[in-house]
């Protein structure tokens, strides 16, 4: 078959199918290195089918491996390929879909380059393989004010294109039903994708720029470095091999390896199943945002997570010393896979000694390190807060709390120019317009994660649903702490875990540096607790300052757990900050 047929690829990974299958039956060498060999040939064969592209070089990776050959080329090419099986052509479910192909390739990838002692090549591929979709959002609200400097028609094209091209990635879906297939639609396919096409041109001719030879694409690690602030972050990277953490410091060049040798993939896989039918399922109609039912204790979980991954990590950061909450170092955790739907901060030995995450480090979350290098601290004494309250959704249970919890934050909020949607004025098109007025947020309603379409997980609001694919399409200016004191605003899809598809990270990607969310259902009673320590905190000296949101979030929760007790992990483990 001549090179360039646009069936070769294909052919080459049925040929490398059929040559490993013949090793499993007669286990002679020669027909895995020649299946190796197909495998490579075709992915590395210019494709119109770009997940027959990546099944090859997954499986060229693989048998690489196994022949103790290095699959170094084989994962670049897996890399390079992902944007096109990820293509921003498609609408956002379509990319979501095609995820699933590529869900464990980030963490495969780095697992083998930490193995050999590539740190920083095991950072660059967990960013550039996880929240893809995104990314790929974020690069079309990038700025291009630089571009404009040199060339001004090529900056205002980027920027149109952009605009067009994020409103269409953000339609549920390009086609109707099968059975109403309209000429409209096929159109607006069409011009999808012709979008798609002249960015992808637009940005070939931007990189031809003196200095912008590396535009939009993936961050080195030197780059990924720029995200460490204030503390550390720790990338922490499960995988079927080996588990391991990287950690970032500020000012310091190389990166430090934490090997997990305590627990497997397997073990942290079962923890996170656990943590989401226990604690996912907590609460009752009388007293909570969410469910309830009763549950095995989960404190020798938080055990195991603790002396498995925490305590090793802090103890390589040498943080072993219980401090005053105001002299706690920060850290910021970058979770991968199962561990993104694990407490870390609240791991610990609650039956012997009391030694917990929160007595050494004040903890916050990130989906990924771009997401902290998008945002810059701001520090203002005139910042304006929205307030969102449902007391009485329509087709919810009542929550009596959020009034009480909405007054609090107005008396703490005496300085601030505060705004309030309640009751039957808190639609979604109201609170969308207040959103845009105002630079801190605060959600006290009730919140759904939908599990069929992550896209449509939302707040209950008066008229509806203020769903995650709404707020997507948004961009906001100049924003500060978003408060989604709701159920499950962290809580993300075990179908994509590393996609961060929850309401916490679509705040986060939107505009706001700072979010306060919760993993799991909390107690109606419990957030006015919360939310009062946190706003007496952040409003200190009559400046609103997000970036302390963290470190007013532990000295709340520490108050919550005064009053319900610490093996009452439910109750104020769900609670987190994601963000700067």
């Amino acid at each position: 078959m001549p090179d360039g047929h646009r069936e070769k690829p294909c052919r080459l990974l049925k040929l490398g199918a059929c040559r490993e299958l013949r090793y499993h039956c007669l286990r002679q060498k020669v027909d895995l290195e020649e299946a190796c060999n197909a495998f490579g040939s075709a992915a590395q064969t210019t494709s119109f089918t770009h997940s027959c592209q990546m099944q090859s070089a997954q499986k060229w990776a693989h048998l690489s491996r196994v022949l103790g050959l290095s699959p170094l080329e084989a994962y670049r090419v897996a890399f390079s390929s992902l944007t096109q099986l990820v293509w921003i052509g498609q609408t956002i479910k379509h990319r979501q879909s095609a995820m699933n192909m590529v869900r464990d390739l980030a963490s495969q990838a780095a697992s083998w380059a930490i193995s050999v002692g590539s740190y920083g090549l095991a950072l660059e591929w967990l960013e550039q393989g996880r929240a893809v979709i995104w990314s790929q959002t974020l690069q079309l609200r990038t700025s291009f004010d630089e571009i404009s400097r040199e060339d001004p028609g090529l900056a205002l094209e980027l920027q149109a294109v952009a605009r067009q091209l994020d409103m269409a990635c953000s339609e549920s879906t390009l086609h109707p039903p099968a059975s109403d297939f309209s000429t409209d639609s096929v159109s607006q396919t069409s011009h999808h994708h012709q979008l798609a096409f002249r960015w992808s041109e637009l940005l070939t001719k931007a990189r031809l720029l003196p200095g912008f030879h590396d535009f939009m694409l993936p961050l080195k690690a030197e780059e990924l470095k720029r995200a460490v602030n204030d503390g550390p972050v720790v990338v922490v990277n499960a995988h079927d091999e080996r588990c391991d953490a990287l950690i970032i410091m500020p000012q310091r060049e190389d990166i430090i390896h934490v090997h997990l040798s305590k627990v497997t993939q397997e073990q942290l896989e079962a923890l996170s199943t656990q943590t989401v039918s226990q604690m996912c399922q907590r609460g009752s109609p009388e007293t909570a945002r969410g469910f309830k039912t009763n549950t095995p204790n989960y404190i020798q979980s938080l055990a195991l997570l603790w002396t498995s991954v925490v305590e090793p990590i802090l103890n390589a950061l040498s943080y072993t010393d219980k401090l005053n909450d105001d002299e706690l170092p920060h850290i910021t955790w970058c979770a991968i896979g199962a561990l993104s739907f694990l407490p870390l901060h609240a791991a610990g030995l609650y039956n012997d000694g009391s030694k917990k995450t929160s007595d050494f480090v004040v903890s916050s979350y990130t989906p990924t390190l771009s997401a902290l290098l998008m945002h810059k601290k701001v520090l203002t004494s005139q910042a304006e807060l929205l307030l969102v309250g449902q007391e009485a959704t329509p087709g919810q249970t009542p929550l009596p709390n959020t009034a009480r919890e909405l007054n609090i934050i107005n008396e703490q909020a005496i300085e601030a120019r505060c705004s309030q949607l309640d009751g039957a004025l808190a639609t979604v098109a109201a609170t969308l317009a207040a959103m845009e007025q105002h630079s801190w947020v605060h959600f006290a309603c009730h919140a759904d994660q939908n599990r069929q379409n992550p896209s449509h997980s939302g707040f209950h609001l008066h008229d509806g649903t203020l769903t995650l694919e709404e707020i997507a399409k948004r961009q906001f200016k100049e924003k500060g702490l978003a408060f989604l004191s709701a159920c499950r605003t962290a809580t993300g899809d075990h179908n994509l875990p590393d996609e961060a598809t929850h309401l916490a990270a679509g705040m986060l990607m939107v505009g706001y540096p700072s979010v306060i969310a919760t993993m799991w259902s909390i107690v109606d009673e419990d957030a006015p607790v919360v939310a009062e320590v946190v706003y007496s905190e952040l409003m200190k000296d009559g400046k609103m300052d997000h970036s302390q949101s963290a470190r007013a979030l532990h000295k709340a929760v520490a108050r919550l757990r005064e009053k319900v007790g610490e093996k009452e992990v439910w109750r104020w483990a769900p609670y987190i900050h994601i963000g700067v």
